[in-house]
């Protein structure tokens, strides 16, 4: 009989769990669509209410708002603005970055060359200052002074022509590296040697002057560097390399001088002009140290200052020239910005109108399936994302007819569902009632007859108590053993009802009142951690109740005796998301590990088979999940989780 209760109260729950799923799926259905509409309102409505929108509906006009073409035509006309805005401040800032890359160009062009002449005139200088270091000037022999320089020029950049020792008192050359030279006075050398000579020998320091001007001579174009010496001066010709010959002169669209401070071309002797340039601030600065950019309304003149002498490297180049990069670009920016515009508007008729038509149409069979037409004709030509909109609305009609017949089906066979289900429920309730009372009853008989029989065993002698005694113990065990069926199954029936109501409680205190309750024939209860859990506190203690009665039973050492002779620990703790009950016994072996929960599944002689699907029935009525532990090697170990999930 049990057995026949155990397989119809399986079909009810089957049944149960089709009806709740089909309720639950049309609920669900439902559910989500008004959730939907709900949020779609909730959503139009913010838009519509908001403070962008409602400066849009103040600004835009309401004919705009009506129309998607205006709206479209309207958009094109900003972007259009938008571009040209953009296009025009990119003009601006492509000129402005180009002409001031150029400036960059001529600047650094300058530098470039002021670093070149400054390492070419220190180069000289210091071979000036090597050959005035001697002593041979103090004797004044004429051999000796020969001698050094022509060693020095020997030791001295291929850039020296020439070294001249110049007494002052005489004002001519008595030696030289050019025999010609000897004899001839300074102002029939050149006379760029003159000034320097002069500031030479009277400077306060002691150091190189160098000539303002080059001169040429014999073709070459040469510059005169002097150095003070005993009663005279050391004057050492240098060349100028042809490198900065060119620098005198136009390359390209550049043309750069090297200027004393006074305006004068220092390497072009015949040139007497000096550029308005050099009355700038700018030339002021460079001749300072410091470089700049001056700039008139034909030409662009970058000025850099050159290390270790007082001249200025000009650099000058016209502006039409220069900035022939920015204006090319500026009208390339222009083209872009008149072609973009163009193109732009070009693509926004045809596919605006295009669009336009298209979703008219569509609207119209919406309207048409709103007002319950599903029926209309929703095909298209088109394969773009409008195309597919088609296609989408038309799926959405074919699915949204199938969901409506789907859902009455469904509708139709939850009802169906329900009325099983209670008629169901009722035939369990009167089962329950049935065993409650036709078997008890009976059982209550037996017991009471039990009882006086064991009284007239005591009044017989004791040879025939004894042959008798077994018997009666037999039909003892067997009652304890169907009232204790009737009691898992009542509890069976009963526990597989829905928690409606939860309170918190303590796990701890929950499991010890559980342990309590139990015979634990000598068995130890400890728990190593507590928490509290949302859960129904008579239900929660049956669950322990039966987890620790199945440790007692099934985890003695000495399979005979109900908890055995050897001392049984049964512990109590937290698991990640629940709690686990675990024991010291021989364990579950891992082929019985699925089948442990089953109805009237047992090891033991006098089990019922229905201790732990009752625990697992609690369980889930809890909303929570049981398993046995198969790692667990110390005994066996029960794992109930899922406390934390909603």
């Amino acid at each position: 009989m049990a057995s026949r209760y155990i397989n119809t109260r399986r079909s009810s729950v089957a049944v149960g769990q089709q009806s709740r799923g089909l309720t639950r799926e049309l609920q669900g259905t439902v559910t989500d669509d008004r959730s939907a509409e709900e949020a779609s309102g909730a959503g139009d409505e913010r838009s519509r209410s908001g403070p962008l929108a409602r400066a849009g509906r103040a600004l835009v006009p309401g004919v705009v708002r009506r129309n998607y073409a205006l709206q479209f035509a309207v958009a094109f006309l900003l972007i259009t603005l938008l571009i040209t805005g953009v296009g025009a401040l990119s003009y601006v800032q492509i000129q402005d970055l180009t002409r001031a890359d150029a400036e960059r160009t001529l600047q650094s062009t300058a530098e470039l060359q002021a670093d070149s002449v400054g390492d070419w005139a220190a180069g000289v200088s210091a071979d000036a200052r090597g050959g005035a270091t001697s002593n041979v000037f103090r004797g004044r022999d004429r051999s000796q002074i020969r001698g050094h320089l022509t060693r020095s020029l020997q030791r001295a950049s291929p850039y020296v022509t020439g070294f001249h020792y110049v007494e002052t008192d005489e004002d001519a050359v008595v030696v030289s590296t050019t025999r010609d030279y000897e004899g001839r006075s300074v102002q029939s050398m050149s006379e760029s040697w003159g000034a320097p000579i002069q500031a030479a020998t009277t400077a306060e320091e002691w150091g190189v002057s160098v000539a303002d001007t080059a001169y040429e001579r014999d073709g070459r174009r040469l510059l005169a560097f002097v150095v003070p010496v005993y009663d005279g001066a050391l004057v050492v010709t240098a060349e100028i390399p042809q490198e900065h010959e060119r620098i005198d002169g136009t390359r390209s669209v550049v043309a750069t001088e090297v200027l004393t401070p006074a305006g004068d071309n220092v390497f072009a002797p015949n040139d007497t002009g000096r550029p308005h340039s050099t009355e700038s601030t700018a030339f002021s600065r460079a001749v300072d140290g410091v470089e700049g950019v001056y700039e008139d309304p034909a030409n662009v003149t970058a000025f850099a200052p050159v290390d270790g002498v007082d001249w200025v490297v000009m650099t000058v180049a016209a502006k039409a020239d220069l900035y022939e990069a920015s204006r090319t670009v500026g009208r390339n920016v222009i083209v872009l910005v008149v072609s973009s515009v163009l193109a732009l508007t070009a693509v926004g008729v045809v596919l605006g109108s295009g669009t336009v038509r298209s979703l008219r149409r569509l609207r119209r069979r919406a309207e048409a399936m709103e007002a319950g037409d599903l029926d209309v004709d929703l095909s298209t030509a088109r394969e773009d994302e409008i195309g597919r909109l088609f296609a989408a609305f038309d799926g959405m009609r074919r699915a949204l007819g199938t969901q409506i017949r789907e859902a009455e089906t469904a509708r139709e066979r939850a009802e169906r569902s329900r009325r099983d289900l209670a008629r169901q429920n009722e035939r369990l309730d009167q089962f329950a009632g049935t065993v409650s009372h036709d078997l008890r009853n009976p059982l209550n008989v037996a017991s009471g007859h039990l009882e006086l029989l064991e009284r007239k065993l005591d009044d017989l002698g004791a040879e025939a108590t004894e042959s008798l005694a077994s018997h009666v113990e037999t039909i003892d065990d067997a009652h304890v053993r169907m009232e204790s069926l009737i009691e898992d199954v009542l509890a069976l029936s009963r526990q597989g009802e829905a928690i409606d109501e939860t309170q918190p409680v303590d796990l701890e205190t929950v499991a010890r009142d559980a342990w309590a309750t139990v015979d634990d024939g000598g068995a130890s209860l400890s728990v190593v951690g507590s928490r509290t859990v949302a859960a129904d506190p008579d239900r929660l203690r049956q669950v322990f109740e039966n987890l620790f009665r199945n440790s007692v039973e099934h985890g003695s050492a000495d399979p005979a005796s109900r908890a055995g002779d050897s001392a049984l620990s049964v512990e109590v703790g937290l698991a990640e998301t629940g709690f686990y009950v675990a024991d010291g016994g021989p364990g579950i072996p891992p082929e019985d590990a699925d089948a442990v929960f089953e109805y009237g599944h047992t090891t033991a002689e006098d089990g019922t088979g229905l201790g732990l699907a009752i625990v697992e029935t609690i369980v889930e009525a809890h909303g929570w999940r049981i398993a046995v532990d198969e790692g667990y090697e110390a005994g066996a170990k029960f794992v109930v989780s899922g406390l934390d999930e909603e």
